[in-house]
């Protein structure tokens, strides 16, 4: 699913270059802990068709990955908010799916770099 390949070099590029790698790499541990703390939330929302509360979160998951040029993952989360945003049916089950997906990309290319970046 991921157009992005995950790469600190790359994010630091996205962001306009001139930032420090560890820096960024510590924006993306940010972002990964506020995943974990969000998809229990939208993962309650989704099983339950809650539509305003997947909303909610898919609009905060979607912002913070499209600041770090998180691709796929942000689209995911857009199709999720838009659709329920619009309060139309759709296969959130299987967005959802797709996103943990992707969440587990990111997290393990994150673990396998914590090492580069003394964590």
């Amino acid at each position: 699913m991921s157009e992005f390949t995950y790469d600190v070099k790359k994010v630091v590029e996205f962001l306009g270059g001139g930032i420090d790698e560890s820096i960024v790499f510590n924006l993306i541990g940010i972002f990964v802990k506020s995943v974990e703390d969000e998809f229990p939330a939208l993962e309650a929302a989704v099983n339950s068709n809650n539509r305003p509360q997947i909303h909610k979160v898919g609009h905060k998951l979607k912002g913070s990955s499209a600041n770090l040029g998180f691709e796929a993952f942000r689209k995911l989360c857009e199709d999720l908010e838009q659709h329920a945003r619009h309060d139309q049916d759709f296969d959130y089950t299987g967005t959802f799916a797709k996103l943990i997906k992707e969440k587990e990309l990111i997290e393990n290319w994150y673990n396998s770099e914590k090492s580069n970046y003394g964590l």
